[in-house]
Formats: C-alpha cells, sequence, structure tokens
C-alpha cells in the first residue's frame, strides 16, 4: 500500500505492520519505507495504540457525537443572561486595556487625511 495524502489502511495491514515491528530487527523508519508509509510516525501511533490496548480500527466520521464542540450555555431568565453578557463586555475590555494600553475608543484614528 502505498502512503499518500489521507491514506486509508485496512485493520490486518496495521496488524501485520505492528507484527512485523514487534518481532524486531527492524525500526520505525526502515519497516515504514518497506510498507510505504508516508511516515514512521504512523507505524509508531499504530505500535502504541496495540500496546495501549486500543483498536486499529478506522473510526474517522464515526465519533461525531464525541465532538459536538463546547456545550452551549444556557440560561433560566433574561437577567442571567444578561449579566453574562455584561461580564463577558467587561473580560473584552479588561484584555483590550492589558494589550493596548487604554480603553477602547481612547485613541481616534483619521481614516481619511486632507
Amino acid at each position: 500500500m502505498a502512503g499518500g495524502k489521507n491514506a486509508f489502511y485496512c485493520v490486518e495491514f496495521k496488524q501485520e505492520a505492528v507484527q512485523r515491528y514487534q518481532e524486531g530487527g527492524i525500526g520505525y523508519r526502515e519497516l515504514s519505507e518497506q510498507l510505504e508509509l508516508k511516515s514512521k510516525t504512523q507505524l509508531q501511533k499504530w505500535v502504541a495504540a496495540v500496546r495501549r490496548g486500543d483498536s486499529l480500527e478506522d473510526t474517522r466520521g464515526k465519533n461525531a457525537e464525541r465532538r459536538k464542540g463546547r456545550p452551549r450555555t444556557t440560561f433560566s431568565s433574561v437577567e442571567e443572561k444578561l449579566a453574562y453578557v455584561e461580564a463577558e463586555l467587561e473580560y473584552v475590555k479588561k484584555l483590550y486595556r492589558s494589550r493596548f494600553g487604554h480603553e477602547w475608543g481612547a485613541h481616534k484614528k483619521e481614516f481619511f487625511s486632507k
């Protein structure tokens, strides 16, 4: 199997590669070249997964429910939401002051000079 961009390797190929590495006598780089992998890092990841007891099955696109991002903030009242937004605004103002040394809008810039 030739390694390429987003190459797919079946579980059997991965298991065989790990087994050949574990039998010894050959390093990651040399074995990766023999198997025509794009990089030795891929083989290292497979070996590490086997040592941890993880599956070598390709899980791309199968764990979508796990990576939904940060949970949305919910509010029980309008007042609670307002307090949250005001706290965010104060944080941004404080961050701006720490980065630029002055309040927002303190130094008006002329965009068009005469």
